[in-house]
């Protein structure tokens, strides 16, 4: 199969922007692409030649990226960085020259073919030591001086993790089923695959080779991280309860940073968070407590990391255990900032399935696992079916330096549910019991110049909460407040590899900002309320038909959430609930 398929496809979905319209251009390509590349070509729609807990680094610096450009087109390094800064696109470039006749290499442009691109891809992602910048240079080169044009372009969009087709894995799921699981009535038997392998290759594959009924079989699996599942949140002890059944499981929620830990066969111990990504070099601590304390063969685990003083049994704040998310240093970190390990599910078992059970089982077959020490340990929780006691339970909570609760179902019907943020689960955290407090995880979508004091770096920013419906990051507030001059001036830096052209295709939003990003970064903000607003675009028509919700007063926290992915943010559903939580509410009540 040509490379050059998947690069027009590319540029068609650049210039869509309807949930629909991308997923009908994306059901050609799949349709388009061989059984045996299916797989592989699902990978490339997400940026990606491998899955993404593999790890597999594709982020080639733009420099070197640039020398191969000038390279191939017999040019100079700084002829081709001054064109990308006409552009603002190195793909954009590259593309420009190797049309131009004075620069395009002589019959040397057939094209690419999508299996040697990925095969040439994961040599350079594999290159390291000494003499790897030269070895991933030439290999870059050797793929540009074959390259179409537009195979150049984004070829190198890809390598430079500069890829922003506007689409996600649920557009590709849409599309997968509409090709291969005839049509939507397949979408919920895909997502369920994804969500226990985080895998969307092994997805393809299964669903190629066997069917619907093949993904339907397949279970999780360690050394595959499962999509974690998620809460909602509510205010009011009684109505958590009514939701609840009548009784919960009362679950210290702990200020940490959420990892699932896999021991595969080999007896190696996997940490991944939320956002896939492998920590286990940061935290040789944890793995060692797993190592000793953690009894099954094969397992999959879940806990918060949490800064702990184990001598003094006193939880510390967030920011400590972040200081432990650095590459190098890590002796000196693990002696500097010593965590512990809560642990609250476990899913899988020497050999047995355990999401589909009841949280009840679950719960005890984590604690018949766990051999427990003074930095591994179980979550708090109790069987709470009082409202008042679920209040006391709360204050406990906080006093001993938790964030809140999580509320968790008992019933038959409560099984893990990967990747669902449904009522099984309930937040209760102190924020939202202060009258006029919300916290939430937004995701910066825009920036905007800096006027006065802050005249060179982004003055304020647009953010957005995350429409899980429609896979749409759709704007909610501006926020200025809070940032401090150093964090403003880290944000460019920060925001760079995601700033697009033009308004993402992923992004609903009326304002304008000097800025566009592609969602990414995940921030924490504080809110006096929730208002309606015909100006913003979240939860729009959910309460009313000519309003969306807004943030007054809103306010950055200092929390950068790294640990969470774009689509981990706070949802509109639940900034809807929170507004009609309020209103049902009284003041001071």
């Amino acid at each position: 199969m040509r490379y050059l398929i998947v690069a027009e496809a590319y540029r068609d979905l650049e210039r869509l922007s309807s949930r629909l319209a991308l997923t009908e251009r994306l059901a050609a390509l799949l349709a388009q692409t061989p059984a045996d590349l299916l797989p592989t070509v699902c990978y490339l729609c997400q940026g990606l030649i491998a899955p993404e807990f593999a790890g597999v680094d594709l982020g080639m610096a733009e420099k070197l990226a640039v020398r191969a450009v000038a390279s191939t087109t017999g040019t100079s390094a700084e002829q081709v960085a001054a064109l990308v800064r006409e552009t603002g696109d190195l793909g954009q470039a590259a593309e420009r020259l190797l049309t131009s006749p004075a620069t395009e290499p002589a019959g040397l442009t057939a094209g690419l073919e999508v299996g040697e691109v990925v095969r040439t891809l994961r040599e350079i992602a594999a290159a390291e030591g000494a003499g790897s910048q030269g070895r991933k240079l030439e290999l870059l080169a050797g793929l540009l001086a074959r390259a179409t044009p537009v195979e150049a372009c984004y070829l190198l969009r890809l390598v430079t993790r500069n890829l922003r087709l506007g689409i996600g894995t649920p557009t590709v799921l849409d599309a997968l089923a509409q090709v291969h699981a005839g049509g939507k009535a397949g979408k919920k038997v895909l997502e369920r695959g994804y969500n226990i392998c985080c895998d969307l290759g092994k997805v393809a594959a299964t669903l190629v080779s066997g069917g619907l009924a093949a993904v339907e079989g397949l279970r999780v699996q360690p050394g595959n991280p499962v999509r974690v599942m998620l809460a909602q949140r509510l205010a009011d002890a009684g109505e958590i309860l009514a939701r609840l059944g009548g009784q919960c499981a009362a679950e210290y929620k702990y200020d940490g940073v959420r990892v699932q830990a896999h021991r595969t066969a080999d007896g190696r111990i996997e940490l991944f968070t939320r956002r896939l990504e492998e920590i286990s070099d940061q935290f040789p601590d944890v793995v060692e407590l797993l190592a000793a304390g953690l009894g099954p063969s094969e397992a999959i685990l879940e806990g918060e990391v949490v800064a702990y003083d184990a001598a003094a049994g006193e939880l510390r704040p967030f920011g400590e255990v972040m200081l432990r998310r650095r590459k190098h240093g890590i002796d000196q970190a693990v002696q500097d900032v010593p965590v512990g390990l809560f642990c609250f599910e476990l899913l899988y078992a020497d050999g047995e399935d355990l999401t589909m059970l009841p949280y009840p089982r679950r719960r005890a077959a984590l604690e018949a696992a766990l051999t427990l020490s003074p930095r591994l340990r179980l979550t708090t929780a109790a069987e709470v079916t009082d409202p008042a006691v679920l209040d006391a339970t709360f204050a406990q909570a906080v006093t001993d330096g938790c964030e809140g609760l999580v509320c968790k179902s008992t019933g038959p019907d409560s099984g893990y549910q990967a990747g669902a943020r449904g009522w099984q689960w309930i937040k209760l955290k102190r924020d939202y019991r202060t009258e006029l407090s919300d916290t939430a995880d937004l995701v910066i979508v825009g920036a905007f110049a800096g006027r006065g004091r802050r005249a060179g770096v982004y003055g304020a920013v647009l953010l957005a909460a995350y429409d899980a419906d429609a896979d749409v990051f759709r704007a909610v507030t501006k926020c200025g407040a809070g940032f401090t001059d150093a964090d403003l001036a880290a944000l460019p830096a920060r925001l760079a590899p995601l700033q697009s052209p033009h308004k993402p295709a992923r992004v609903d939003a009326r304002q304008e900002p000097d800025v566009w990003f592609e969602p990414g970064l995940v921030v924490e903000i504080l809110s006096a309320e929730l208002t309606l607003s015909p100006n913003y675009t979240a939860a729009w028509g959910q309460i009313r038909d000519d309003a969306g919700l807004a943030m007054r007063f809103p306010r950055f926290t200092g929390r950068w959430r790294d640990d969470k992915a774009a689509d981990d943010a706070t949802t509109t559903r639940e900034l809807a609930e929170l507004f009609l939580n309020a209103r049902r509410t009284p003041a001071g009540g």
